[in-house]
């Protein structure tokens, strides 16, 4: 069987995005699912890798700019964002069948006059995709937020019904095309003990309870507002095929101490499988030979099986 052809894009160019592709690429594992298709800055690259280069590469910048690793610019984030419409490109024309994307800078992306706030809502403009869902898988777990990249002062303001509702029945529908039909789904309160019966808050009255109501009455196994808490034990313990969460931290926390090295980031709802490592660009130890690769073996592992299933 032909093995399926993945684009990969190097992330923020100061970042540690061309030593895991590399590393990740060069990894029997990633060898024996795919061919990759790389794209990014020839110059970044260079630091991890000399000679000639064992996978397909498109070069997204002719800039001679000097980067210094470690530090977020302007021009880094440009790259980047040229690495990703480049790619998604790709996919569109189904050149390539998954994306996989390295870690992107949102302080580049600011000093670059990017208006996203991340690769999820960038990549759902360029596939002009009205109904997405940030997933966060850590082996069997899969998990969903709500709210992604804002600050916690705007979460209660920003969380609507609707979108509680859109995102569990996406994500739902995105993890039966793995072959499971029947999904349980653990629903997180927003406040600590799910607000006890809205001594510690309105939402989960307001807002949780009437998008259970509705998913519930779609046929959807889904639970109550729990506390987060115990949702996540439940959910660790094997209870829930999915957990549906708030905001952003309340589920990066847990996955992060569940186990760092398998979190893959998935995106729901584009038309084709977009998959990222679960960390940041870890400018800190850029260009040090320190980064671990295993993140992003897991998340081109993903998506070249995802990919390969019938699914849009």
């Amino acid at each position: 069987m032909t093995k399926p052809r993945i684009a990969i894009t190097l992330g923020d160019p100061a970042g540690i995005g061309s030593e895991i592709v590399f590393r990740a690429v060069d990894s029997l594992a990633v060898k024996r699912v795919c061919s990759p298709v790389v794209f990014g800055d020839k110059q970044s690259l260079s630091k991890s890798f000399k000679g000639k280069l064992p996978f397909e590469f498109v070069e997204c910048s002719d800039t001679c700019d000097f980067i210094k690793l470690g530090v977020p610019s302007k021009i880094s984030g440009i790259i980047a964002v040229s690495a990703i419409e480049k790619a998604a490109k790709y996919c569109l024309f189904k050149n390539t069948l998954a994306l996989v994307t390295a870690p992107v800078s949102k302080e580049s992306f600011k000093m670059a006059n990017i208006k996203y706030p991340g690769h999820t809502e960038l990549l759902a403009t360029l596939t002009k995709s009205k109904n997405i869902a940030m997933l966060m898988t850590c082996g069997k777990i899969h998990s969903v937020m709500i709210t992604r990249h804002i600050p916690i002062s705007q979460i209660s303001k920003e969380l609507k019904t609707k979108d509680i509702v859109d995102t569990v029945k996406l994500s739902v529908n995105f993890i039966r095309k793995f072959g499971k039909k029947d999904i349980t789904v653990a629903l997180c309160g927003l406040n600590p003990h799910a607000s006890d019966n809205s001594i510690l808050g309105k939402e989960e009255h307001k807002i949780i309870l009437p998008a259970y109501k509705i998913l519930k009455k779609a046929g959807i196994d889904i639970t109550e507002p729990l506390p987060a808490d115990s949702a996540w034990l439940k959910t660790k313990n094997g209870k829930f095929d999915l957990i549906c969460a708030m905001y952003h931290d309340q589920i990066m926390i847990a996955l992060k101490c569940i186990d760092s090295s398998k979190i893959v980031n998935v995106t729901a709802g584009l038309p084709f499988v977009r998959t990222s490592p679960g960390h940041g660009t870890a400018f800190d130890i850029a260009g040090k030979n320190k980064a671990d690769a295993n993140a992003m073996v897991e998340a081109i592992l993903y998506a070249a099986q995802y990919s390969q299933l019938t699914l849009y």
